[in-house]
């Protein structure tokens, strides 16, 4: 098993199913569904993946960013660290410039997370419920405020 993998949670997981998404989303200290939703992409703790199918959690998954203390690159490094491990969507707050090209380039579709303090379960809950907008990454990067933890 991956060592950069904390915790993985599921109910169950039929792969290649057409409809299952995996959804990133930058997480406090130890990630998972209860944990506060970090406002800052590249310098989160944790990243909590939600696999979703038919519009039900089937798996949690937390990685580790290894990237978050790193003193330049940790948004590009964070965005490949999102690729790896298989997500296609990620619900962030803010992006630094490097980190949305990365995430462009990559495929990777990006929703507006809300700029206050949620937990990880009320995020996805609203993603399920259709409230979180899809927003193209490069227009992420007013908010930034890079290099800061």
């Amino acid at each position: 098993m991956n060592q950069n993998i904390i915790r993985v949670n599921y109910k169950f997981l039929k792969k290649g199913k057409p409809n299952m998404e995996i959804i990133a989303v930058p997480s406090y200290r130890e990630g998972g569904l209860n944990e506060i939703f970090h406002l800052k992409f590249g310098r989160c703790d944790t990243f909590t993946f939600i696999t979703i199918d038919n519009n039900e959690i089937i798996q949690v998954k937390v990685i580790k960013n290894f990237a978050a203390d790193e003193p330049g690159g940790a948004g590009t490094q964070s965005a490949k660290l999102i690729k790896d491990n298989s997500a296609d969507k990620l619900i962030v707050s803010r992006l630094g410039s490097n980190a949305s090209n990365v995430l462009s380039s990559l495929n990777i579709k990006t929703f507006q997370g809300p700029d206050q303090e949620i937990t990880i379960k009320e995020l996805i809950n609203l993603y399920i419920d259709g409230k979180l907008n899809m927003t193209k990454s490069a227009e992420l990067i007013k908010n930034a405020k890079m290099g800061q933890k």
